[in-house]
């Protein structure tokens, strides 16, 4: 999902442009100087953007626009442009001063995030959230002093979505995986962290080693929600966007300039996505 026609994503703005496309009827709504949504609770909790900064009392959208990540997104592109002079990627450099410390989208339900990765799994951002438009339905309805302005429910909980699956359309197969994760999160089998909270990198280990165990589950999809959960070393090599992104920043062995980028390789992730939306740069 996130590979295929992704937004380039450089402080707020960008994160409002990542979240647009991606924005599931009923349960939240992007417009150009912020965002809101319903959260467990229930709640609806918005983020106002001005300018490149954007601005919430609520911790699970703060950690869904990266803020307070600023002085790790400079410490990656110290990384990142020290590995790409050493490989002669120099669009990578020029990407990096022309749009400097990209914010890594997290966020705001982790069970919810799981529940997109896997619908979003090889088809367009388009057409993950209208399958996701269906799910939606299943969520409960805001008590009326909260809905309003495009908003009207809370996505559903993991025992709706295993309960309600067969609302989407397409591979019986993903269905199935859909159903068999909201499955496991409501049993308690597996256990996703707080989205509000930075993970361990143990956790999310241990977390990715999990959700591969489930049949229909893959690297993509786990690589994809350890990003938005805030690893900070994440990269989906054999994702196309990406591959066609690092081609684009000049870099000729995306899996060698990825080693001497370790610990910061969501940070170059993030570069080929958005480097795959544009022309290339001689």
């Amino acid at each position: 999902m996130p590979g295929r026609g992704a937004a380039a994503v450089t402080g707020a703005p960008g994160i409002l442009a990542w979240l647009r496309p991606r924005a599931v009827p009923g349960v939240e709504v992007v417009s150009a100087d912020g965002y809101r949504r319903a959260l467990p609770g229930p709640r609806v909790a918005a983020v106002a953007v001005t300018g490149e900064t954007a601005a919430t009392d609520d911790a699970d959208l703060a950690r869904l626009f990266d803020l307070g990540g600023s002085a790790a997104r400079l410490a990656a592109d110290d990384r990142l442009r020290w590995a790409a002079a050493r490989h002669g990627a120099l669009p990578l450099v020029a990407a990096i001063a022309a749009q400097p410390a990209l914010a890594q989208p997290g966020c705001a339900d982790a069970h919810e995030m799981l529940i997109r990765a896997i619908v979003g799994q090889q088809i367009t951002v388009a057409a993950a959230t209208r399958q996701l438009g269906l799910l939606a339905a299943l969520g409960d309805p805001l008590p009326a002093e909260l809905a309003g302005d495009g908003i009207d429910r809370r996505f559903p909980t993991a025992a709706q979505v295993a309960d309600g699956a067969d609302v989407l359309r397409g591979p019986a197969a993903k269905t199935a995986a859909v159903r068999r994760a909201a499955e496991a999160i409501a049993s308690g089998a597996i256990a996703l962290p707080s989205s509000a909270a930075a993970a361990s990198s143990s956790d999310l280990a241990l977390l990715r080693a999990r959700l591969l165990e489930l049949k229909g589950i893959g690297p993509w999809t786990v690589g994809y929600l350890s990003l938005r959960l805030g690893d900070p070393d994440a990269l989906l090599l054999g994702d196309v966007a990406v591959q066609k992104g690092a081609r684009h920043l000049g870099i000729a062995d995306l899996r060698s300039l990825a080693a001497d980028c370790a610990g910061h390789r969501s940070a170059l992730m993030l570069r080929c996505w958005a480097a795959a939306t544009k022309p290339p740069t001689a």
